[in-house]
């Protein structure tokens, strides 16, 4: 069954969808919300690994994940970036987040996905000011 996210904005260009049903059993759901502009994509706070493998699969309705510019996490809880590590290796997404959380990111991140198809997680990661 093919999880169908909630449209809130569609303009043929610019789409802006919220994803609130991936996670069944015990997990936390946070909200999920991809964000496309023509060709280019950001998700904010994709969650962690309950939510990766129905998202992933979701999203790539609306675009090649690989190739998706940014992923933005607005802290650092499991249940909002938990797998940043799956983001890094199959996407070539930047990680935004705020300054102060840009520093608890790598911890979560095995040494395994420093890869040449991934580079350094410290090199992906964008930390705005607060």
């Amino acid at each position: 069954m093919a999880i169908e996210p909630i449209v809130l904005f569609d303009n043929g260009h610019h789409k802006c969808l919220m994803f609130d049903s991936l996670v069944t059993g015990e997990g936390v759901q946070s909200n999920q919300f991809l964000v496309v502009d023509g060709k280019h994509e950001a998700l904010i706070d994709p969650g962690g690994d309950l939510t990766y493998t129905p998202l992933s699969v979701a999203a790539s309705r609306y675009m090649n994940l690989r190739d998706m510019d940014y992923v933005f996490a607005s802290h650092q809880d499991p249940d909002i970036i938990g797998a940043i590590d799956r983001w890094i290796v199959h996407t070539k997404a930047k990680i935004v987040t705020s300054k102060l959380w840009a520093r608890f990111l790598p911890h979560l991140v095995s040494s395994y996905v420093t890869t040449k198809l991934s580079g350094s997680v410290y090199d992906r990661i964008v930390g705005v000011p607060d």
